[in-house]
């Protein structure tokens, strides 16, 4: 993978982090720091998991699942 299209998913990843930190929802943003990007995440655990396929989407289908969801309240 290359350096730019890891750069562009550490972007993704602080924007979906920003975004989920603001849901008013304990349960779905439970499954996001647990499961996705965890709290307070630094530099090195964003590019952490943009070099990795499975964890950026991990992280990519359960912020889809948070969006759809009817109880996410933001």
């Amino acid at each position: 993978m290359n350096k730019t299209t890891i750069d562009l998913r550490v972007i993704q990843l602080k924007a979906m982090d920003d975004f989920m930190h603001s849901v008013n929802n304990e349960e779905l943003i439970e499954e996001w720091l647990t499961y996705g990007v965890p709290d307070e995440a630094s530099k090195d655990d964003y590019y952490s998991i943009a070099e990795d396929d499975e964890l950026y989407n991990d992280c990519v289908k359960i912020f889809i699942r948070t969006v759809k969801n009817d109880e996410c309240y933001y």
